[in-house]
């Protein structure tokens, strides 16, 4: 009984936590009406817009009506929940014209290092309406003047299916690697003419390390195999099968069900694969690996010995 207590404590902390990772995975499913602890928004048009909450990003259900959709219902990629903005951003209330919108979407910060990426799905436009969503980046602090580095703009043209997602992934530029980073999602638009409604859902920002086949068998059943070696210092291999294409990640805790690695998120085929952990700036102690698929999910403890 007491050797399950560690597992037990480690399961209930990963669900009941608080998110101190240093990569950030968000799917917007735990907040209501609101941002995420640690989100952002920011006002920069220079005028008044509705103190609606709705009008700017904002965490919605989908289904629903909101801002600027009279016949259009919110949207979420995966699950229930999104965060958007809506056109009605760029009404300045003062005067009640429709202008130029300038509003952002900050993220936490985080210490980016080699490799890492931001992904996530993004859908904006409609039939009638073109759409766009600039990323920034910022090494100084989460005000909009310093989101200086500009990473890049997605335009949705007139004619965009409303409610189209697309997984978007870019790399974090090497001269922000071990500096104190945000990321800011900017609707810059004029939306006297154009603008609709632009999504986020399911954003991870981190290494999204690849993982490697192991011959061309299909496995007939999902696994997760014990690292080896275990214990280990500081570089282990872990196995895993998949019966059939699924979702996938695989993500190393701490005993507080904290995540310190993410080894894999994304969708593979069936196959056998393993993934090598790097542990070398981690301390010693035991660490928990979870393999999550859309049919089976498993987790497996390993000794790191320093």
């Amino acid at each position: 009984m007491k050797k399950l207590l560690p597992l037990v404590v480690f399961i209930l902390a990963i669900f009941s936590s608080i998110n101190l990772k240093a990569q950030i995975m968000e799917d917007f499913e735990s907040s209501d009406s609101t941002l995420p602890a640690g989100w952002s928004r920011i006002n920069n048009a220079g005028f008044i817009i509705s103190a609606d909450p709705d009008v700017n990003w904002t965490v919605r259900d989908s289904g629903q009506y909101a801002p600027g959709l009279s016949s259009a219902l919110t949207q979420s990629h995966n699950s229930l929940r999104s965060v958007g903005i809506s056109w009605w951003a760029s009404i300045d209330t003062v005067s009640g014209a429709t202008t130029i919108s300038d509003c952002y979407l900050v993220t936490p910060s985080f210490v980016p290092q080699s490799n890492w990426k931001i992904n996530f799905w993004a859908t904006g436009g409609s039939t009638n309406y073109s759409d766009s969503l600039q990323i920034w980046l910022s090494v100084i602090d989460s005000t909009a003047s310093s989101f200086t580095e500009y990473i890049n703009t997605i335009a949705w043209p007139t004619g965009s299916t409303y409610g189209n997602w697309t997984e978007y992934t870019y790399d974090i530029p090497s001269f922000v690697y071990g500096l104190t980073t945000w990321v800011g999602f900017r609707y810059y638009q004029d939306c006297a003419v154009d603008g609709f409604f632009v999504y986020i859902d399911d954003v991870f920002i981190g290494d999204p390390t690849s993982i490697s086949q192991i011959g061309n068998n299909v496995p007939d059943k999902f696994a997760l195999y014990q690292n080896y070696p275990n214990p280990f210092n500081p570089t282990t291999t872990i196995k895993f099968d998949l019966a059939k294409s699924t979702n996938v990640s695989l993500i190393v805790y701490n005993t507080l069900g904290q995540e310190v690695a993410r080894l894999f998120d994304g969708n593979q085929g069936p196959g056998s694969y393993e993934a090598n952990l790097d542990a070398s700036k981690l301390s010693s102690g035991t660490y928990f690996y979870r393999l999550t698929t859309d049919y089976y999910t498993e987790t497996k403890k390993m000794l790191l010995v320093k």
